[in-house]
C-alpha cells in the first residue's frame, strides 16, 4: 500500500480499495484508506503490524 507524505505532518494513501484491501483492514483491525493519518497513528499502526 502506498501514501504521500504530507509536509511531514501525516500521510494519505495513494492506492485504490479493492477486496483485498478491505479484507486486510478487517484482519488487522484498523482502516488506512479513508483520510490523512497523523505521523503518531501510523507509528502505532506500524508498532501494531509487528505483533502480528
Amino acid at each position: 500500500m502506498n501514501f504521500a507524505d504530507i509536509q511531514k505532518q501525516g500521510y494519505i494513501p495513494l492506492y485504490e480499495r479493492t477486496r483485498i484491501t478491505d479484507d486486510l483492514h478487517k484482519i488487522v483491525g484498523f482502516r488506512t484508506d479513508f483520510d490523512f493519518i497523523t505521523k503518531p497513528r501510523m507509528k502505532n499502526i506500524e508498532k501494531l503490524s509487528k505483533h502480528r
